[in-house]
């Protein structure tokens, strides 16, 4: 990074959450709902991504939006410095962080190369060696592919961390979602890298064990709760 880059970013994080808005170039997306405001903010040569819920209206925003990004933090924090991971630069407070932008492309419109599959597998043994499960990579949006064929991986929310080594209930959770994380990049070989799906990977996706089924119903069932009291609110 350039001296002027380096200046430039120290500005841009040193701005409130008014002048981050004011100097958006793109929102990604617009909030409202259960959804935060993400925008890409520039300062001179620096880029960054701001997630914002303090828009976001009623008890949600008040009460759940800081939970959620806290979730989000503290998953950053433990994978930092890790390439691949955006890094936390700041938090603005409990309904605000900013991070780091990734130029780079979803997975499903990236036409990612051989290579790209193999480091995004390196990529999350790595996680999950740092004690981070991301429980959310079905969501192939998820993950990105730079332009040098570089694997990335956003949006933490719904991480699950390893617990101490004593607490073994929460740990044999914590397996099963890395299960899970191994299960969603067998999924992504096989629907958008065919040759390079293995009998193994088919195989994991046909396996789908009890724990995937239940958390995958009950993530249904409270979003579907959350836009109720959302749309009554």
């Amino acid at each position: 990074m350039s001296a002027d880059n380096t200046d430039d970013l120290a500005a841009l994080l040193r701005l409130s959450r008014a002048q981050l808005h004011a100097c958006a170039d793109a929102y990604f997306k617009a909030g409202g709902g259960t959804e935060p405001e993400v925008a890409l903010v520039a300062c001179g040569s620096a880029r960054a991504i701001f997630k914002d819920y303090a828009r976001t209206p009623g008890w949600f925003g008040r009460l759940l939006a800081p939970v959620l990004l806290w979730r989000e933090a503290s998953a950053l924090a433990t994978l930092d410095g890790m390439v691949g991971i955006p890094k936390l630069y700041r938090r603005i407070d409990s309904r605000g962080l900013i991070m780091e932008y990734l130029p780079a492309t979803p997975w499903p419109q990236a036409k990612a190369s051989d290579a790209a599959y193999t480091r995004l597998a390196t990529l999350v043994d790595a996680m999950h060696t740092r004690g981070v499960a991301h429980c959310d990579l079905r969501a192939p949006s998820n993950m990105l592919v730079g332009d040098d064929g570089t694997p990335y991986i956003v949006d933490f929310v719904a991480r699950m961390r390893r617990g101490q080594r004593w607490n073994l209930p929460w740990n044999w959770l914590f397996h099963e979602f890395v299960r899970a994380d191994e299960s969603a990049l067998a999924k992504l070989r096989v629907r958008f890298a065919p040759k390079l799906a293995t009998d193994d990977d088919r195989a994991l996706l046909e396996q789908r064990g009890p724990l995937e089924r239940f958390a995958r119903g009950l993530g249904a069932g409270i979003r579907r709760l959350v836009r109720f009291f959302v749309r009554t609110a």
